[in-house]
């Protein structure tokens, strides 16, 4: 793959960290609460362990995807350096916010049938996994994202009204619904940025003097 394809194509990264989200969640399928009973969390786990521990491998993968995406986003906002330092941060927050809870859910299918660990114990990492607060990471991604588009006009400015949108959202009792709209939002912004890219400057060469005899 060329340099120019590489930029043309990386935000399709957007479109398979979605998806594989989405096939991590389905995986996993319905899932306890955190305010379930030790007793109904290993039930859950004694039919669902392997489920579980597939969802979060899904997941895993997912995260590498959302890392190339952030830097689709981070060189499609390198005239705008402030927001592009922006997405950066929040990105480096996102993929360790993430990675942590697909490594959560891949232990919880691993030892949640093993014979030496507490329900409680399992109770805990559960809750762990179940209810992980606000994804600020995305929040500060989207913020830069929304710089870079409306101060700057660095990325399109449906793109940074539509980040904005989703920080808020994020911030509100519907942070969850924020978190979803995020993977579709990956997606959609993968694919056009890879259908409309941005020419990749070339270096301006210095005029060759001509030598007269």
């Amino acid at each position: 793959m060329t340099h120019d394809n590489l930029h043309r194509y990386l935000p399709l990264a957007g479109v398979a960290y979605g998806g594989l989200q989405i096939a991590g969640d389905l995986t996993i399928g319905p899932f306890p609460d955190g305010h379930s009973s030790t007793s109904k969390i290993a039930r859950f786990y004694a039919d669902h362990h392997s489920q579980v521990a597939l969802g979060g491998t899904l997941m895993a993968w997912s995260v590498i995807f959302l890392g190339l995406f952030a830097a689709a986003l981070i060189w499609r906002a390198r005239s705008a350096p402030v927001a592009a330092v922006v997405i950066a941060v929040g990105a480096g927050a996102a993929v360790a916010h993430e990675e942590f809870s697909a490594s959560t859910y891949s232990l919880l299918g691993s030892i949640s049938t093993w014979s030496n660990v507490d329900p409680a114990a399992l109770q805990a990492w559960h809750i762990t996994g179940s209810e992980f607060g606000i994804a600020i990471g995305q929040v500060v991604l989207l913020l830069g994202v929304a710089a870079a588009g409306l101060s700057s006009r660095a990325v399109p400015s449906w793109v940074g009204w539509s980040a904005l949108v989703l920080a808020v959202l994020h911030e509100t009792p519907f942070g969850f619904l924020g978190s979803m709209l995020f993977l579709l939002w990956a997606a959609v912004v993968g694919i056009v940025f890879t259908i409309r890219p941005v020419p990749t400057p070339t270096p301006e060469r210095e005029p060759v003097a001509v030598q007269h005899r």
